[in-house]
């Protein structure tokens, strides 16, 4: 059994401590369609300890948060066997494996719907030829015909249409219903009504036998489905072909010999060697050798980066013309591509927020649809049938009207509308590097009217370095930079890269400054920290002045760094203003193409800095952004606040960041949207991560939301629109209007029914082929 894993808390009350949560991932099979899906979820929801449970029936999986103090993975299992379907937990193998097996079970599926499916589609071919054949193609009679075409109409309904009935069946034991109820009841309902006609031997005028009719509903539906599950399969192919990427065995030096072992082998720290030509095999830093890699896959950068020592690589890209070592940093599940493969599982397993509406809506659809086909079946039976159709016997009718209102109401389209979509949108953007954590960020991504942009790495390179230094007349410059050195070794951002870097270049002679303690740093200002016997202080203007530090000393070097765009830091030594560092980084060169591709795309922009006016101006004026769209001296805090303030004034907003104070905005915008190359932080807070360090990627998500929000759009007007013309015309209303010539035969609603189902499958399989950076 699969171990859960660890995940969140649970609160049980106001008072209560959290708790926490294991996730427990289970295969389901048996599901026909979204209600199954929406009644075992019911079904586990209402155990205790219950967080969330979120089952798909695209991925043919149940994904339970649940407090193990409470319920037990067994009874969780145990709960979705009672509903009716099987479940077993999800393998702990490597995520190959995994997909592999689900791979197989689904190849195995299909087989055996095909081999239904096409025996139905004889059989039905024979049924309808024996059955019609000798009143409408003059073909010749013989005793026992219609007892033959009994038989052969049998089998399609027993055989070909197993699953419809014990779909119907475990409905019925869970008190829900679903569309095997409907197929059911109507196949079965005409089935047996013939083949009562046929045993007493009633009048064939008055009591019309319907076998032909019944065999092709099965059949019907059957080729539905079996369109349906390719239709899934295809959809859900990107994260197999993801996976299939990663080679199945690695070169490791160990001992100094060069062991061939399976990908399983390889551990960590393992010096693994990949010749031209090959896959890498697991996630590292290259040892030695340079060559150029193929990242496509991950990144959907079409050209091959460089790599050399020290250069990170990963898994399942493809090395171009040279060998080289990597050291193994992650290997099997904890690989990026397995990561990728992880996010856009859980992606495609979620509920967007308009599948809920339909949701509820097919949850009421079924049983209201068996009510409306019984009452279309007594009014025909008791006053219809003997006004408009007089020829026929009004049992006979009412039967052909309810049966006919019964299949062609059939949810199927409905309930594939929204899911088919999505998995094929998610899909999509893995293969081009955009990763949408849920289905709800995906929707939301095309809902977007206002983007808002980080400069530092999103909208430059990320790679400040400083232009220029000065030293006020108290301090020598080479002391000031050793201080700046010793106190931004305590900082992880950007800048203190900056000045470290420029203190490594700068200094021939290390000058000895002493230990540094009691670091305290300022989100988005600045640091303090005691160095040797000295307070030393190093930030913004905005820092060093609420500490009663006098800057004019360095004024005139601050105003040449802002008019070339460079952002200031300032350095003060117990208290007395020390020096200047002037450091820049240059605009992305993807950053205005890219702004202008979503300014054309309706949204509203605005840069966001903890820079210096005259500094984020200059970099704005460089992308073709107006002054008017800039904030400057905004602090992390304040990230949050201004997006808020966007969102009051009714803007959907996205925030589009890669550092860690970009955290708490990102998760307070509609879409929180990271640059692949971000930090952990601003990764874990967005619900889009962009795997390649372009800006253009934005534009991209927002042009395939559009386009999956469109399809859904699509599919959902057509299994609605198609329900609301086509239901009339079954129940026979247009009868006594137009003449016996709008009557409507289970058969053939059996067939809209289906090319209803065929129509979302193919408009959500073009999704699959769609570029949204074209």
């Amino acid at each position: 059994m699969q171990t859960p894993s660890a995940e969140g808390t649970l609160q049980t009350g106001p008072d209560a401590a959290p708790r926490a949560t294991e996730i427990l991932t289970l295969s389901v099979s048996g599901m026909r369609c979204d209600n199954c899906a929406a009644s075992i979820s019911s079904r586990l929801d209402a155990l205790p300890g219950v967080a969330e449970a979120r089952v798909s029936y695209s991925l043919e999986d149940a994904r339970i948060r649940f407090d193990p103090d409470a319920v037990s993975p067994t009874a969780l299992i145990e709960a979705v066997v009672a509903a009716g379907y099987a479940a077993r937990p999800a393998s702990r193998s490597t995520s190959d494996e995994r997909d592999a097996e689900a791979a197989r079970l689904e190849e195995n599926a299909l087989a055996d719907g095909r081999r239904r499916m096409w025996t139905g589609i004889v059989l039905s071919a024979l049924t309808g030829l024996l059955g019609m054949g000798p009143a409408r193609l003059g073909l010749p009679d013989f005793p026992g015909r219609l007892p033959l075409v009994a038989v052969l109409a049998a089998i399609v309904q027993f055989y070909v249409g197993r699953d419809f009935h014990r779909g119907a069946w475990r409905a019925a034991r869970a008190r829900t219903t679903n569309m095997d109820t409907l197929v059911s009841l109507g196949s079965s309902t005409a089935y047996l009504y013939s083949l009562t006609a046929l045993v007493l031997g009633l009048d064939r005028a008055l009591f019309p036998v319907y076998f032909e009719s019944a065999a092709m509903i099965i059949t019907l539906v059957m080729v539905g489905k079996v369109l349906e599950t390719r239709g899934r399969r295809e959809a859900s192919g990107a994260v197999r072909a993801l996976l299939a990427q990663q080679p199945e065995r690695a070169r490791v030096e160990r001992d100094g010999e060069t062991l061939d072992v399976g990908i399983e082998e390889v551990r960590l720290g393992d010096l693994v060697r990949v010749h031209p030509g090959e896959r890498v095999p697991v996630d590292g830093v290259v040892e030695s050798g340079e060559t150029h890699v193929d990242e496509a896959m991950l990144t959907g950068e079409s050209r091959p980066a460089r790599k050399r020592a020290g250069d990170s690589v990963h898994a399942g890209t493809v090395n171009h013309e040279g060998a080289f070592s990597i050291v193994a940093r992650a290997v099997g599940d904890a690989t990026a591509l397995a990561d990728i493969a992880r996010l856009v599982r859980e992606a495609q397993a979620s509920h967007a927020p308009i599948q809920s509406s339909v949701d509820r809506i097919a949850r009421i659809f079924v049983p209201a649809m068996i009510g409306l086909a019984f009452l279309t079946g007594i009014a025909w039976w008791s006053f219809a049938a003997a006004r408009f159709l007089p020829d026929v016997h009004p049992a006979a009718a009412g039967l052909l009207f309810a049966v006919s209102t019964l299949l062609i109401s059939c949810p199927c389209a409905m309930g594939l509308a929204t899911p088919l979509a999505l998995v094929a949108g998610t899909g999509v953007g893995a293969e081009r590097g955009l990763l949408f954590k849920s289905a709800q960020a995906l929707e939301g991504t095309g809902d977007l009217s206002a983007v808002v942009l980080d400069k530092t790495g999103t909208l430059t390179l990320g790679r400040p370095r400083v232009r220029a230094s000065t030293s006020t007349a108290a301090f020598k410059e080479r002391t000031v930079l050793a201080y700046a050195a010793a106190v931004e070794r305590e900082s992880e951002h950007p800048l203190a890269r900056a000045i470290l870097a420029y203190e490594a270049e700068a200094s021939q002679h290390a000058i000895e400054v002493g230990a540094t303690s009691g670091a305290q740093a300022d989100p988005g200002r600045g640091i303090g920290a005691r160095v040797g016997e000295r307070d030393v202080l190093l930030g913004s203007r905005r820092y060093l002045e609420a500490r009663g530090i006098e800057l004019d000393p360095l004024a005139s070097a601050a105003k040449e760094a802002a008019t070339r765009g460079d952002s200031s830091v300032f350095i003060a030594i117990d208290g007395i203003a020390a020096g200047h560092f002037a450091v820049g980084d240059s605009a992305d060169p993807s950053a205005r193409p890219a702004i202008e591709k979503l300014r054309s795309l309706g949204l509203g922009l605005t840069m966001l800095t903890g820079d210096e006016p005259a500094s984020a101006n200059a970099i704005a004026k460089e992308l073709g952004l107006s002054t008017d769209c800039v904030f400057s001296n905004v602090l992390p805090s304040e990230k949050a606040k201004f997006v808020r303030e966007l969102q009051s004034r009714g803007e959907r907003v996205a925030m589009v960041g890669d550092g860690l104070n970009d955290g708490p905005a990102l998760a307070s915008a509609d879409v929180g949207i990271a640059i692949g190359s971000g930090t952990d932080v601003a990764i874990e807070a967005a619900e889009v991560v962009l795997v390649k360090d372009d800006l253009a990627a934005v534009a991209d998500a927002v042009v395939l939301s559009r386009r999956t929000l469109r399809t859904i759009h699509q599919n959902l007007f057509w299994a609605f629109g198609y329900n609301v013309a086509a239901i009339p015309l079954a129940a026979g209303l247009l009868v006594p209007l137009f003449g016996e010539s709008m009557r409507l035969s289970p058969g053939i609603a059996a067939l809209a029914m289906a090319l209803s189902s065929l129509f979302v499958v193919t408009n959500s399989a073009r999704l699959r082929s769609f570029d949204p950076s074209r």
